[in-house]
């Protein structure tokens, strides 16, 4: 191993960017884990990879003393000053081994330390490349389905959109592609791995995102969603614009954006709410479809509303299996309390 390895760790500082010093330095340290191994840990050597010509050199650091009672530590007096006429009794002295029964080991340690550095670097880089899709919506192409999991690819990365993140449907899709949203990115040994999902209820808002151009644009708001996934949410809007109406922007011509939204959740519906920093107005609202008669704040402090319903309105209101008022709830902060309206 020579100027073959120098050429090596050029090539590799100008394709990535990984200083030539920085390896040079990670070869001599695992080259002398690697000796010490090999050769025993007793000996005190230095491992130095000349700069140039990328020859390796071992030296044994060894105490000059009158006599020599330890020779993997110490040399004579009279040995050192072959070396260096102008060492004395207690200094150290670098004596030059040999290297030929450490030549092959010398060239796998030097190859697997590049190669490992690489593949860290590799994993550095995509790392930072896909931490830009945290918090966005992406398209994933499905790679197999297992009862547990859907195996996906987002870019260069595969994934896993396990049972838990998954719409009732989506291990049954015939679909080779699937929107999903990326909620983080982590790090393992096998590099960074995408962490997605198709129930996080931000997976509706960047729906919205792409659907509809008001939302994007930030003329309708999304002010909250609360989501039962595969089911049903609710989303409260607002507009910025007073000529624009939020729910009939969301909507859309014959209803065709809010229906793109639906039939990427697998069907899930949708009501629209329209947001209200006037909280009964607000709770009134977000119980749609239902009728409402009145509205009473009970405990301000505490949250606390009673909603009074005529008494045809009570399931809806209720919801099946509770599930309406229970996404109200969610979705405005309040504790409500359905009662139907006694008619004497």
């Amino acid at each position: 191993m020579n100027i073959n390895l120098i050429e090596a760790i050029e090539q590799i500082e100008e394709e990535k960017h990984i200083p030539k010093e920085e390896l040079l330095q990670m070869i001599e340290a695992a080259l002398l884990s690697a000796y010490r191994k090999n050769f025993g840990n007793s000996r005190n050597v230095e491992i130095k990879i000349d700069r140039l010509s990328g020859d390796i050199n071992i030296y044994q650091l060894l105490n000059v003393v009158e006599e020599v009672k330890e020779p993997d530590i110490e040399i004579s007096i009279g040995d050192a000053h072959i070396i260096d006429p102008n060492v004395g009794v207690g200094d150290i002295i670098k004596k030059k081994a040999e290297i030929s029964a450490f030549r092959r080991i010398a060239a796998q340690t030097a190859k697997q330390v590049l190669i490992q550095r690489l593949r860290e670097v590799e994993k550095q880089m995509l790392f930072e490349e896909y931490s830009n899709f945290v918090d966005k919506l992406v398209t994933a192409e499905i790679i197999r389905i297992t009862p547990n999991r859907i195996d996906v690819r987002v870019g260069r990365l595969e994934t896993h959109l396990l049972k838990k993140s998954q719409l009732p449907g989506d291990s049954s899709s015939r679909r080779s592609r699937l929107k999903v949203y990326v909620q983080d990115i982590i790090k393992n040994t096998k590099g960074p791995l995408l962490i997605v999902s198709r129930t996080h209820p931000k997976l509706v808002e960047k729906l919205f995102e792409l659907e509809i151009p008001e939302v994007e644009e930030g003329i309708v708001k999304i002010m909250r969603i609360a989501r039962e996934a595969g089911y049903r949410s609710k989303v409260a809007v607002s507009s910025t614009n007073p000529d624009v109406d939020p729910i009939g922007a969301c909507i859309g011509e014959r209803g065709s954006r809010i229906f793109n939204v639906m039939r990427e959740l697998n069907g899930e519906k949708i009501d629209l709410v329209r947001y209200s920093s006037d909280p009964v107005k607000y709770v009134s609202n977000a119980l749609s479809p239902a009728k409402i008669v009145e509205v009473m704040i009970l405990n301000e402090e505490n949250r606390e509303m009673r909603v009074i319903v005529p008494p045809n309105q009570l399931s809806l209101a209720i919801g099946k299996q509770g599930q309406n008022v229970r996404l109200a709830v969610k979705l405005t902060g309040w504790k409500i309390d359905i009662k139907s309206l006694e008619i004497e």
